[in-house]
């Protein structure tokens, strides 16, 4: 199962970030999003992320250091972590 993290500007619209995940190679996809994202901004845009990444066949994850940020992804759903290195540590435990 190939992995890809995507790293996301401050200033990047959901617009953007949906694109993104679309257009990522592999199944698993980790969003890193910085303090301050405008993704993260409402729990509306993380429905939104879960729903086109489900339809892509995609699994999204959210890597932020920011409590809120996680708590508001945590809420639509979708996995959560606290850094990349977390993301990668949880995706070897379940490749085994």
């Amino acid at each position: 199962m190939e992995v890809r993290v995507l790293y996301l500007d401050i200033d990047d619209e959901i617009t953007t970030a949906a694109a993104r995940v679309r257009g990522a190679e592999g199944t698993r996809v980790a969003m890193v999003l910085p303090y301050g994202s405008r993704v993260a901004t409402s729990r509306i845009n993380f429905r939104l992320l879960a729903r086109d990444a489900t339809l892509n066949g995609k699994r999204l994850s959210i890597v932020a250091g920011d409590a809120a940020t996680r708590a508001l992804a945590a809420s639509a759903g979708l996995p959560i972590f606290a850094s990349v290195a977390e993301y990668e540590s949880s995706v070897a435990e379940e490749r085994g």
